[in-house]
């Protein structure tokens, strides 16, 4: 009796339990629906019509008429003018004057023949001025003369010539007279075809630097003359001048 009892009681509690689950189910199910439901906005039409006054026709009407095109003065063009009478001149008349005019003749010819040794020969004026770049022998500053190369005589040329602008040149005439920055001079001379400097030609931003230039160019000593067809020609050279005035 007990054993029928006890089964009776769990069997209760199995349906019950059941029964409780099928009931969460449905609530829960229930609460998504509620809280996950998108409301849909109604969307008022009236706002989007447009009302319009009725039309009213008072029963006239106009005729439709052709837009009249203005009249565009044109303007006459000159009359061709008549040509003038012209000589009719007969054809054997002009054949016979062009056989006159023009005549083939042929032209007299000499039994000497052409010498080319009787041609005089013109010989090319010699430069006076050559430029030190292309000058075929450097002009030789003292100290150089050993050097075999042109080459290596045209860098020890310029930098013997930098080394005294550099010692001689007096930079403080920057200070004195207010210069500020990096200050350029270009100078051009000759190197004469007796080694003497010559028509020295200097620009700068102050008249004191060309001055100055003008004095240490000045000092450079004597030098053997530059070659042009084994002939001494005045060389001309570029010497840019470069210091800064020091604050």
């Amino acid at each position: 009796m007990s054993n029928k009892h006890d089964a009776n009681v769990r069997k209760s509690m199995l349906v019950n339990f059941q029964i409780g689950l099928i009931a969460s189910l449905l609530f829960t199910y229930l609460m998504f629906e509620v809280y996950t439901t998108v409301p849909i906005a109604k969307i008022d039409d009236t706002s989007n019509i447009i009302e319009e006054e009725p039309l009213v026709w008072d029963g006239e009407f106009e005729i439709y008429q052709e837009p009249t095109q203005e009249v565009v003065a044109q303007k006459q063009s000159d009359p061709i003018p008549e040509p003038e009478e012209f000589e009719v001149v007969e054809d054997d008349a002009v054949i016979k004057k062009l056989t006159e005019e023009f005549k083939n003749v042929t032209p007299k010819t000499t039994d000497t023949p052409f010498n080319p040794d009787a041609v005089p020969e013109v010989e090319d004026p010699e430069p006076t001025h050559v430029p030190f770049s292309v000058v075929e022998d450097v002009p030789v500053f003292p100290g150089c003369e050993k050097l075999k190369t042109n080459k290596e005589k045209a860098a020890c040329f310029s930098e013997k010539i930098s080394r005294i602008v550099s010692r001689k040149f007096n930079t403080d005439i920057g200070n004195e007279y207010g210069l500020q920055g990096v200050q350029r001079i270009y100078t051009l001379f000759d190197v004469a075809a007796d080694g003497t400097i010559q028509n020295v030609q200097v620009r700068a931003p102050h008249p004191k630097l060309k001055k100055e230039a003008e004095r240490v160019i000045g000092l450079l000593p004597r030098m053997t003359p530059g070659m042009q067809r084994k002939e001494p020609v005045a060389v001309k050279y570029q010497l840019p001048i470069v210091f800064k005035v020091q604050d």
